[in-house]
């Protein structure tokens, strides 16, 4: 629980992952030729949150919109809704600005540009690992403030 609570920051999806993770073990785990329980709970526990990083930052994608393409749906006449965009659009800039430059250049390249985990990291010739990591520092730092946003 500790470990996903921490990569995660978020105690729901926390326990939904932990209770898959204990599901696959046991399900999974050979238990007299097993050297290491931990170990091999950890390794379940990793790839489970590399699979929701993945899965997440698709379902991200899907339901996010450019930026572009939600200025270009207001209306010109429209001034209210015009300036709460153009606030919004603000307020997004100063979240994204907290981000490490590297860990926002990653996010960018993967959200506005549309390129791949695997291309950025051929690109910037770092392990895929990298990427990954990065997009989950972004994601979950995007994610707490849209949940601060909604309260």
């Amino acid at each position: 629980m500790r470990f996903f609570t921490r990569e995660l920051g978020n105690q729901a999806d926390a326990d939904e992952l932990a209770q898959e993770a204990f599901a696959r073990f046991v399900r999974t785990a050979p238990v007299q030729a097993l050297g290491n329980a931990q170990a091999y709970l950890t390794r379940i526990a990793t790839n489970l949150l590399r699979d929701f990083v993945v899965r997440g930052s698709t379902l991200l994608s899907k339901r996010s919109m450019l930026l572009d393409d939600d200025l270009d749906l207001i209306a010109a006449s429209d001034t209210h809704r015009e300036t709460q965009a153009r606030q919004d659009l603000a307020r997004w800039k100063l979240i994204l600005d907290q981000l490490k430059p590297e860990t926002l250049d990653i996010f960018l390249r993967n959200r506005v540009e549309g390129q791949t985990y695997v291309e950025i990291a051929r690109e910037l010739d770092v392990p895929l690992w990298v990427v990954q990591k990065q997009m989950l520092k972004a994601m979950k730092h995007v994610l707490a403030h849209r949940e601060a946003n909604d309260d």
